[in-house]
């Protein structure tokens, strides 16, 4: 028999375990197993830091399978981007118990910050001269490259088997189909970036309160209110010295609604037809008409 068959029963018989194991940390006060998964450049920086504060657990980037292997103690949690391959999708499907935070962004804010992410490091999938021919692009057709930049999962799987972000088509479509499942919490950017990032202290505090929700967290509002404050930015690093390095915000200037001072109509007849319904399917607009 196939690796694969094998690889599915050994994940459907730790579902099963995970199913009776989860009562008991309930009992004990333990973290209920849960994986975070962001859309690329929608702040997994600032989603990470508020799991942190909020659970004491740390993030372990995943993108292997069977997902059980690699599910954290109590102290920690799943970590990945989407898109995730076919096949750890399918895996994470088959694994019910393991809660699932869907964290999103506003598409056409997500495209303009590739376009800054490119600048620096090659996306998954190019290689040296398709950087460097990136770079040379003044930045209207370096965004609208982004919008139209498409391969498959793959492709990028024999080059950068552990950066699966392929094109934003792709992450798109995987976000839609997972924001759909009531089983897993979708959290937005714009809701918890606060009002440094140009939101409300409001629904920053709303959005901590559904994370503590969906965790079975009892937190104080004047402890979600602390940890707000520490959210924004990268001035507090929770993992002690250069232990948060590698999660810095790369954000440009992280605003809500940046797209609306970079897109020309071009970039918006192009993206919508690329994934306009995307940004409809998860409440960023009522129709095509923006």
């Amino acid at each position: 028999m196939s690796t694969s068959f094998f690889a599915r029963l050994f994940s459907l018989a730790m579902s099963a375990w995970l199913s009776f194991i989860a009562p008991l940390s309930a009992i004990d006060n333990e973290l209920p197993p849960f994986a975070l998964l962001t859309v690329p450049k929608s702040g997994s920086h600032l989603m990470i830091k508020a799991l942190h504060l909020l659970t004491g657990g740390v993030s372990i980037w995943h993108t292997r399978f069977p997902s059980f292997f690699y599910i954290p103690p109590r102290d920690g949690f799943l970590y990945t981007h989407l898109c995730l391959s076919p096949e750890l999708e399918d895996d994470y499907q088959h694994l019910p118990q393991l809660r699932k935070i869907i964290n999103i962004r506003d598409l056409r804010d997500v495209a303009v910050s590739i376009v800054a992410q490119i600048k620096k490091y090659p996306w998954p999938g190019m290689n040296a001269e398709q950087h460097k021919q990136f770079l040379e692009l003044p930045f209207d057709e370096q965004l609208l490259f982004v919008i139209n930049y498409d391969y498959d999962v793959h492709e990028v799987a024999a080059t950068a088997p552990n950066s699966l972000q392929v094109s934003l088509r792709q992450v798109a479509e995987q976000t839609v189909r997972l924001s759909r499942d009531p089983r897993n919490l979708v959290c937005r950017y714009e809701n918890l970036v606060g009002s440094m990032g140009g939101g409300s202290e409001e629904a920053q505090l709303t959005e901590l309160e559904r994370i503590a929700s969906f965790l079975e967290l009892e937190i104080p509002s004047t402890q979600l209110a602390e940890i707000a404050a520490q959210l924004y930015g990268n001035e507090f690093d929770p993992f002690g010295k250069g232990g948060f390095q590698n999660f810095h915000s790369t954000f440009k200037q992280g605003k809500i609604g940046l797209w609306r001072e970079l897109f020309t109509e071009e970039h918006k007849r192009a993206f919508k037809k690329k994934i306009g319904n995307c940004l409809i399917a998860l409440n960023y607009e009522s129709d095509d008409n923006w």
